[in-house]
């Protein structure tokens, strides 16, 4: 049941507008109106949504039910534990309103209802994709020019309010959160029908990525892309010898230009060395307890009194093990539920018109890059963690819906 005025679907444009400003507006803080952001109220209204949809008679899957009791089971132990151990409730709170946009994800269970849901939220990717790449462009365009000077620029981008959204690589690129769909975005048309549009366009995307100088984009995409070519041609030759001489050539390429690659792109000793301090700190405060638990949200670290670059690190140092196993255990979920896909796909000749497996590398990007920066656990990563869950959920409802409207007009 949709909420409609004539033809209009209230809960279809809110869908729409919810999705677009996670795309495009990194992480949020880019439209600020009043006390809040516009995510915030967005996420608001979602809740609002949410009861109002199962107030009528919405169900949400048990997977989406299970999942969120869990979820909330561990955030009641962190914050009580951050009760008892924060010394700062500042960086309490901080922490919590954080991952309450977890509790999105029974909305977008119930949102997500067919086919024609995944398909619009492929083409607001891909678009919103796009629309990055080329504003992108267009910065680099402006900033190599001299129309403006590098400090008028950096100042306009770096205000306090903006909470560090943008990062600048020297004087020659810039770094925005909201990159982190342009790399997700690239899967979507790296795995796409081959055509001459779409080479260019993924061409055009990945030149973009390149050009942010940010390693981690950068040698993710690389290499996950890299990794699922051989994969393809591995398996499509017979000749083992063949495949042994591509792979060690391959190997042997990489271990020799890969480290010069990552020189090109500027000395990142000192972040490097940051990440290893945070490690020894985390360690140092490890008891048996924290361990298994964490020492609960708004405790830190002293280099990293809120969040920490390594987002497993300040995941196990909050939350200890039970936390970690969490997101992970979604991950493997993911998995189990792509390859029972797969399997019923190749079991029954049967096509997959839905492209899993861009959801799917797009989630694997996702938890890689959280290596490096704090992404999984903020809107921007839940957005798309959740969305995959729910699709692998009804995949293969979703293809059956698909097969039979493509075989309707034929």
């Amino acid at each position: 049941m949709r909420i409609r005025l004539g033809r209009f679907s209230l809960t279809g444009f809110f869908f729409t507008i919810f999705l677009l400003e996670i795309f495009l507006g990194g992480a949020g803080r880019l439209t600020t109106i009043g006390p809040l952001t516009l995510r915030m109220y967005f996420f608001i209204l979602g809740m609002g949504l949410l009861l109002l949809l199962l107030m009528i008679g919405k169900k949400i899957t048990k997977t989406t039910y299970t999942i969120t009791v869990i979820f909330t089971i561990i955030l009641v132990i962190a914050i009580i534990q951050g009760i008892v151990n924060s010394e700062n409730y500042t960086y309490l709170f901080a922490d919590v309103k954080m991952v309450l946009f977890f509790f999105t994800l029974p909305l977008f269970d119930v949102l997500i209802k067919d086919y024609k849901s995944v398909e619009k939220i492929q083409k607001l990717l891909k678009w919103s994709t796009v629309i990055l790449a080329i504003l992108y462009f267009i910065f680099l365009i402006i900033l190599h020019s001299g129309v403006y000077s590098f400090r008028t620029i950096w100042l306009a981008m770096s205000k306090p309010e903006y909470h560090q959204e943008f990062g600048f690589r020297g004087e020659s690129a810039m770094i925005y959160k909201g990159f982190i769909y342009v790399c997700i975005g690239f899967f979507f048309f790296f795995f796409n029908k081959r055509s001459f549009k779409n080479i260019i366009t993924t061409a055009f995307v990945f030149l973009a990525i390149v050009l942010t100088l940010s390693r981690a984009f950068i040698l993710l995409v690389f290499l996950l892309t890299i990794s699922y070519t051989l994969y393809k041609v591995i398996f499509s030759r017979k000749n083992k010898i063949l495949n042994i001489i591509i792979i060690s050539s391959i190997v042997i390429g990489g271990i020799a230009l890969i480290p010069k690659a990552l020189q090109m792109l500027g000395d990142k000793t000192k972040s490097d060395n940051i990440r290893v301090v945070q490690l020894q700190e985390v360690g140092e405060m490890v008891n048996p307890w924290s361990f298994f638990v964490g020492h609960g949200y708004g405790v830190g670290i002293p280099l990293r009194p809120s969040h920490m670059e390594i987002m497993y690190l300040e995941i196990f140092h909050k939350q200890g093990i039970f936390g970690l196993s969490f997101w992970f255990l979604l991950l493997v979920y993911i998995f189990i539920k792509y390859y029972n896909y797969y399997k019923y796909c190749k079991n029954n000749g049967i096509k997959d018109h839905l492209n899993a497996k861009a959801f799917l590398f797009g989630v694997v990007f996702l938890y890689a890059q959280s290596l490096f920066n704090p992404f999984l656990t903020n809107s921007m990563g839940m957005t798309f963690l959740f969305i995959t869950l729910i699709i692998f959920e009804k995949l293969k409802t979703f293809n059956e819906q698909k097969s039979i409207s493509m075989h309707r007009n034929i």
